[in-house]
């Protein structure tokens, strides 16, 4: 009888067990043909919308999503026969991979380099008039989150600086420019990927307004006003804003060089000194120029003209002087004005690859 018993016991067991793992073999089964068709059907859509230009899905601002855009994107292109996007994630980190040493190559006088995600173009030219070395770099990009910030020992609340190049080392960037310095002065409106690093006014600037270049996540450079781009992240949050620099002024908006007057008495950059300056525009869509202007430097209200025979949208003034530093292929590429030697400073702005 107890014989017995333990075998029936036996056979219920394991009967329940095959049934156990026949369900989850279903539910495996289920979810991997649920998977499929739904990626068929979005791929079948994707292929036969009217307006399909190969979209990137930015699901979150975080590595997970990067991975999971560039995978779908993937898919994407091999159903479609069309280009792959990729992106790098929205925060505070450097690319894994550096920059491919065989892209770097010369056309001509022009240092240059080019993947699939990133094209790069870096020449120089004589200002005729002050005899002074302008340094270009045009950048094309495939993807806004190719245009990034690098803060001096990889931390913007890190309370020392480091030399340009130092920092853009951390980057893995193709290539490199110092930016608004801000630690410096410690005020302005500073934003990287919806987090609000400064917002703050001086004392010696509340009568007059400073301008802050804004970067949306389409790439697009838009300039605000210190005072009402803080009321405006007050009431709404910096959620949409990719990356904002305070430094300026602007000098170019909607293709039109500012009118030096309107500028007249900007409290930042030395406006009627001959100084060295430096700049970033915008020429179209992830589409930029940098450019610094060398000893011995020159009026601000002259540099717009400059970058509106360039085709600028629009540009925006940056911390020039022995801050003024562009870095390409590891090394700096300007001569940096006076001393000729770096400055230790606190960020430099940078574009990547996204292979």
């Amino acid at each position: 009888m107890k014989k017995k018993i333990k075998t029936v016991k036996k056979n219920l067991i394991e009967t329940t067990n095959q049934v156990i793992n026949n369900n989850r073999r279903s539910r495996k089964a289920f979810l991997f043909f649920f998977t499929s068709f739904v990626m068929l059907l979005s791929l079948v859509v994707i292929a036969f919308s009217p307006t399909t230009t190969v979209k990137q899905f930015d699901m979150t601002k975080n590595l997970s999503s990067a991975y999971l855009n560039n995978q779908v994107n993937n898919y994407i292109a091999k159903a479609t026969n069309t280009e792959v996007v990729r992106m790098l994630p929205y925060d505070f980190s450097a690319p894994k991979n550096p920059p491919n040493k065989n892209n770097y190559y010369t056309e001509g006088k022009k240092s240059c380099y080019k993947d699939s995600t990133i094209e790069v173009t870096c020449w120089k030219e004589t200002d005729k008039i002050n005899l002074a070395e302008i340094c270009f770099a045009e950048i094309k990009i495939k993807h806004p989150s190719q245009f990034r910030r690098q803060w001096a020992n990889g931390d913007y609340n890190s309370s020392k600086y480091q030399y340009p190049t130092n920092i853009f080392a951390l980057s893995n960037g193709v290539i490199g420019m110092s930016s608004d310095f801000y630690k410096f002065r410690k005020y302005g409106v500073i934003v990287q990927y919806g987090t609000v690093i400064c917002d703050k006014r001086s004392p010696l600037t509340r009568q007059r307004y400073l301008d802050v270049l804004v970067i949306d996540y389409n790439g697009d450079f838009k300039i605000w006003k210190d005072k009402e781009l803080s009321n405006y992240i007050k009431e709404n949050g910096a959620d949409d804003i990719m990356l904002s620099f305070t430094f300026g002024p602007a000098l170019i908006v909607d293709g039109v060089p500012y009118d030096p007057k309107i500028e007249e008495h900007y409290p930042l950059g030395e406006h009627d000194m001959h100084s060295g300056r430096a700049a970033i525009a915008q020429l179209g869509p992830l589409h930029y120029l940098l450019c610094t202007f060398g000893n011995p430097g020159l009026h601000r209200p002259d540099f717009p003209k400059i970058l509106a025979e360039k085709g600028c949208i629009t540009a925006y003034n940056l911390d020039g002087g022995q801050s003024g530093t562009l870095i390409f292929n590891g090394g700096v590429y300007n001569k940096i004005a006076y001393k000729g030697a770096q400055r230790p400073m606190s960020d430099v702005l940078y574009f990547a690859s996204a292979e």
